[in-house]
């Protein structure tokens, strides 16, 4: 019977101009989507590696302590099914001789009209397209067979309930899947044929397949949300209200406007504040060790009988006397720099742990009121299995570190025994002094960015898919328990 039942649902879905609309915008838009992330992902990866390799030509005899290394990001290769925070997120790490780093991006946006109207990817089609169309499929499946009288005489037969309700998710949610995967799967080859990216390979298919396996519980709550609405409304035009309602509720109105409620509830500084705190820290302890650095050198000089102050350092000749001050400055100011150094290092780091904490709470309070929607969840899920969502933040401020630490080592400590820096009077002099082996030292370039794996990214995320499990069981249970006491008449 449950067959029979399941069957006969499918007829009457393939039977309706409904299901040849979904599955020709499945057609079109998810082949369509699919190649244009990868066409753009190509630019980006074509881009990122020209920056590189011209950053590298122009900086190979352009090397000093004050030069600044620059470590080009590459961009996600499963940007392709999600865009997420790709085009805002830093592509550029720089850090200087004193351990500073910043991230930027250094690309821009190619074209500002894309932005504008937002763009058509695997994720927007799901989240936006596919979710409209789930409740517009699912709409009058209840109530519509209750105007037509067709669901009287099937109760009349005494078939259980459960069987009923359960043929119809099972059915209209089969349809609605072959559409779905068909679109999929026009994709896929899409992309194999025409586009360089190796779609067919085992680093891309794992990761689609399991956004495959959460994009398919995604759209079942949908199924289940439209057929609950169909069964709490009288009538087909009611139905059609109450899903678009919810559609926007869940769609637009809660991942809108969670942020903006966190900033209430919650509120921080900008970052712009943030950074004009850093920079006037960073000011004052460099101003502070370049007083101490004109202190030291002025009381060597003056304990060997010399004022410092109306020595000309580019005329001073070869006296000994100097000579031997110089030594012993450059033995003690090695210790000083040292010092205001980790000074300047530590104060950024306060400011920056006390502003990244605050981000966090307030990032955490939007989450959670996100959470209310399945879109929310499903959005974390996928932006961050893709490496384009906000563990991303968080994994370039990783890789900033590491790169910092691998250009101190392999570039800066190797220049650092040849550079002096006096101060004398009002005249500083600082540079290279000394015999360099220049084909030893290396422009220093990003060659290794670490991406969280697949496995992390879902352990970060546990709660989003430990939602969209429970809202797939939650709705699908009330759905059967609201039609077994279903009033048909």
């Amino acid at each position: 019977m449950l067959r029979h039942l399941i069957i006969k649902e499918i007829q009457e879905i393939i039977t309706n101009t409904r299901s040849l609309f979904v599955l020709l915008i499945c057609i079109l838009l998810i082949p369509l989507g699919l190649y244009v992330s990868s066409k753009e992902y190509e630019q980006n990866r074509a881009a990122y590696k020209d920056a590189k390799q011209m950053y590298e030509e122009r900086n190979k005899d352009n090397k000093g302590m004050e030069f600044v290394a620059e470590g080009y990001i590459p961009p996600s290769p499963l940007s392709i099914f999600s865009s997420g925070l790709s085009v805002y997120l830093p592509n550029k790490i720089t850090t200087d001789s004193r351990g500073v780093w910043h991230e930027e991006n250094d690309y821009g946006i190619n074209n500002p009209v894309a932005l504008l109207f937002g763009k058509i990817d695997f994720y927007f089609i799901i989240t936006i397209i596919l979710s409209l169309l789930a409740f517009m499929v699912t709409f009058n499946s209840i109530s519509g067979e209750k105007e037509n009288g067709t669901l009287r005489l099937i109760v009349a037969n005494a078939v259980p309930r459960w069987k009923i309700i359960f043929a119809k998710i099972a059915g209209s949610y089969t349809v609605f899947l072959i559409s779905f995967l068909v679109g999929v799967i026009s994709g896929l080859v899409l992309l194999a044929l025409t586009t360089s990216v190796p779609i067919l390979s085992v680093s891309y298919l794992i990761p689609f397949l399991v956004i495959m396996m959460i994009s398919l519980l995604f759209l079942f709550i949908l199924f289940n949300i439209g057929i609950l609405l169909s069964i709490k409304t009288r009538n087909s035009g009611a139905s059609i209200t109450a899903s678009l309602l919810v559609w926007v509720l869940i769609a637009i109105i809660i991942p809108k406007v969670s942020p903006m409620i966190a900033q209430i509830i919650y509120p921080i500084k900008t970052e712009e504040v943030v950074n004009k705190q850093k920079a006037m820290k960073r000011d004052e302890i460099r101003a502070e060790s370049d007083r101490t650095s004109g202190e030291l050198m002025k009381s060597i000089m003056s304990e060997r009988g010399m004022n410092a102050e109306k020595l000309d350092f580019f005329n001073m000749g070869d006296d000994p006397n100097v000579k031997a001050a110089l030594v012993e400055y450059d033995g003690m100011i090695v210790d000083v720099k040292r010092k205001y150094d980790e000074m300047e290092i530590n104060a950024i780091g306060i400011i920056e742990k006390d502003y990244h904490n605050q981000q966090l709470v307030q990032q955490n309070i939007s989450k959670n009121i996100s959470r209310i929607s399945p879109i929310g969840c499903y959005t974390y899920l996928i932006s961050d299995l893709t490496n384009t969502g906000l563990i991303e933040l968080s994994n370039i401020e990783y890789n900033a570190r590491q790169f910092s630490s691998f250009t101190e080592s392999e570039f800066y400590s190797k220049l650092r025994k040849y550079y002096k820096e006096y101060h004398i009077g009002f005249n500083v002099s600082k540079g290279i002094f000394g015999k360099v082996d220049w084909n030893s030292i290396h422009v220093p370039t990003l060659n290794t960015y670490n991406y969280p794996t697949m496995i992390s990214s879902l352990g970060a995320n546990w709660i989003d898919l430990l939602f969209i499990c429970f809202y797939s069981i939650f709705f699908f249970a009330v759905s059967v328990f609201q039609f077994i006491k279903y009033d048909v008449r």
